[in-house]
């Protein structure tokens, strides 16, 4: 057997190594390869948000629920009319709360006779905020704008906008039925 020698001194012949213990050592190294592979390739420079895409703190600070109904709405996923035709949950776009044909976020922040007071005084705050009035805003605009936040959770907050309502019509249908809340 050439190449291989036997020696009488212990510190010259190897030790026998279990086959987990040569296991952990060739993963370590791999290890220690990916580490110095990816170093080279991340800064140590943490993502910082911008100025723009930082969560709104007023929002931020409210209860869950009126957080969740201001967002929903912001991104057009909030129960109106609209999202729920779309979603194929009902079969009209109709207002539940007039009879304006499409219930959009824009409709219910300004037009929905059934919210007229609130409506009233959410723009009364806007326009002392911005100087600028419902004719000025789209709910987009609003929605986006820090400065109208404070007024729109107090519309949220005086009104269903957002929530689970169902209509009359839909109300009367669902007494007889034994559906759970869940598929309501």
């Amino acid at each position: 057997m050439e190449g291989w020698t036997y020696s009488d001194r212990p510190e010259e012949s190897p030790l026998p190594r279990s086959l987990a213990n040569i296991r952990r050592e060739i993963s370590e190294k791999k290890w220690m390869e990916a580490r110095q592979w990816a170093g080279g390739r991340i800064s140590r420079k943490k993502y910082k948000m911008l100025r723009s895409q930082r969560p709104d703190g007023t929002v931020a600070g409210s209860t869950k629920r009126l957080a969740s109904r201001f967002y929903q709405l912001k991104t057009e996923h909030a129960r109106t009319g609209k999202y729920l035709h779309w979603t194929k949950a009902r079969w009209t776009a109709q207002c539940w709360w007039c009879p304006h044909p499409k219930q959009t976020r824009e409709h219910l922040l300004k037009g929905c006779p059934r919210w007229r007071k609130q409506q009233k005084v959410l723009w009364m705050e806007v326009w002392e905020e911005t100087g600028g009035g419902r004719f000025r805003w789209k709910a987009h605009e609003l929605f986006a704008e820090p400065r109208c936040s404070q007024a729109v959770l107090r519309f949220l907050m005086a009104t269903d906008v957002g929530k689970i309502v169902l209509p009359a019509e839909d109300r009367e249908d669902m007494e007889g039925s034994e559906a759970s809340e869940c598929e309501l």
